[in-house]
């Protein structure tokens, strides 16, 4: 049996000790630790979803669950409830992640968010797990500052499943009809560009955010060559289905650069050029004038970010055949294709129309996925408040705005016409970017920091 004394000490304590993992759990790293250590695959979201909508309505946020599946939760926290029908100003994050390399060397292991020399490591700790906590935090900060009876916008934060397999367990069932009438979205702000330096030519040390309002369309196809041939390999060939498809991939790797230069290109030429200057600059900057179309192929096949921005991709990713000894001729051959197609609703019927042209006739070619065909979004006010959020954290950044060469969740609601912009609000270093599906994905704690606050003064300017 303890003493007054001793019980008091004991009590004192327990309140210390509670209250200390109360304002802990709070910190943006601390909530960001907790969330890698769900290993939320795409396929798994449900879990790691849960406690981020634990966390969002700790924080007195509206919750609104659109899909409970486990490979499909999807769900918003707001401002205020969506019933209240305000348009909203939309951030989006996706809960999954790629599957790691077991075999890979980690500093730290992926699923366990061990924090080490002001850094956070773990899988999707940048894709895109810490921009969620970016955003929790910035919607925290807003809610204690502002009175929400008198507001505008209301502010969504949507939580998805599925973006790295597509989107079609998440994205794609948010722009259906009931769901996208009850979410009212003005304008979505969700993955794309970050805060980059050494991309600039003569101007390596000038930070520069770009800020995606298009990105390029994925289209994944399948070539399958069928070709009855000798089955023994001791009686030599041309006509195999190996063959035959090798020599049409060499047709494919060699094909003419389709180089166009539409409007939303032509914007970010203006701005690089004018960051350039000189007469390089000046070129760059008036990259489309017919009286530089001579130089116009050079200088795409001399840059490859520039390359990124004004042709369309073709990468070879597998190829295949079925099961067999060394010395058996395969008599099927598959390869498959992951093209990136500039956001030009002329640009399948290209690729296709190319493929077929140059490729041998014996080979099928069948579409295996697609991502919904979308428009760039026009620079608008929406994308006035961005840059001006950016340079009030980064007062000596150049904002560009710039198609992304990647495809994310921002295409489905380009789609249905919503103006949609992917920004990773922060600065990324070459090895930073190098870890985004890779080994040692890691974001500094100052990264998520600066976060914060451009999305607060982002939001902040909807509902001044």
């Amino acid at each position: 049996m303890i003493n007054g004394s001793a019980f008091k000490r004991v009590v004192v304590c327990f309140f210390v000790f509670y209250f200390s993992i109360g304002v802990s759990q709070q910190e943006p790293s601390a909530v960001l630790s907790e969330y890698l250590r769900y290993k939320s695959i795409t396929g798994n979201e449900k879990p790691a979803g849960l406690y981020l909508k634990s966390v969002c309505e700790q924080f007195g946020f509206y919750t609104t669950v659109f899909t409970d599946a486990d490979s499909s939760y999807n769900f918003c926290a707001s401002l205020v409830p969506l019933n209240r029908g305000l348009p909203s100003v939309l951030l989006m994050n996706h809960i999954d992640v790629v599957p790691v390399d077991e075999q890979g060397i980690w500093q730290q292991k992926p699923f366990d968010g061990i924090i080490n020399n002001d850094t956070i490591y773990g899988r999707g700790s940048i894709d895109m797990k810490g921009l969620a906590v970016m955003q929790i935090f910035a919607l925290k900060q807003i809610k204690e500052t502002i009175k929400t009876d008198s507001i505008k916008y209301n502010i969504v934060i949507l939580f998805l499943s599925g973006e790295e397999t597509g989107g079609k367990n998440g994205a794609a069932k948010m722009i259906q009809p009931e769901i996208l009438s009850q979410l009212k979205p003005m304008v979505v702000f969700g993955e794309g560009g970050g805060g980059l330096t050494h991309v600039i030519p003569g101007k390596e040390n000038e930070l520069c955010f770009f800020v995606s309002n298009a990105e390029k369309k994925s289209l994944w196809l399948k070539l399958e060559a069928k070709v009855k041939s000798r089955g023994h390999s001791s009686v030599s060939s041309s006509k195999t289905a190996d063959r035959i498809l090798l020599k049409s991939i060499e047709k494919i790797d060699q094909a003419e650069e389709h180089i166009v230069i539409d409007k939303s290109a032509e914007e970010t030429f203006k701005e690089i050029g004018s960051i350039m200057g000189g007469v390089k600059g000046f070129i760059v900057k008036h990259i489309n004038w017919w009286l530089f179309k001579p130089l116009r192929r050079k200088i795409v096949r001399d840059n490859e970010a520039i390359k990124t921005l004004v042709t369309n991709s073709y990468q070879l990713t597998q190829i295949q055949n079925p099961k067999g000894p060394i010395n058996q001729v395969a008599q099927s051959a598959t390869a498959f294709y992951d093209c990136r197609l500039l956001p030009n609703k002329s640009e399948k019927p290209y690729i296709l129309k190319l493929l077929f042209r140059i490729i041998d006739r014996r080979i099928k070619i069948t579409i295996e996925d697609e991502s919904p065909t979308s428009e760039p979004t026009a620079l608008d006010s929406n994308y006035d408040k961005m840059k001006r959020a950016i340079v009030g954290e980064f007062p000596t950044a150049h904002v560009i705005p710039v198609l992304f060469p990647a495809t994310t969740d921002n295409s489905y609601f380009r789609s249905v016409g919503v103006p949609s912009y992917g920004i990773l609000p922060f600065r990324l270093s070459e090895e930073m970017l190098e870890s985004v599906h890779a080994n040692n994905e890691k974001l500094p704690l100052s990264a998520i920091s600066s976060g914060i606050k451009v999305y607060i003064r982002l939001l902040q300017s909807y509902n001044p």
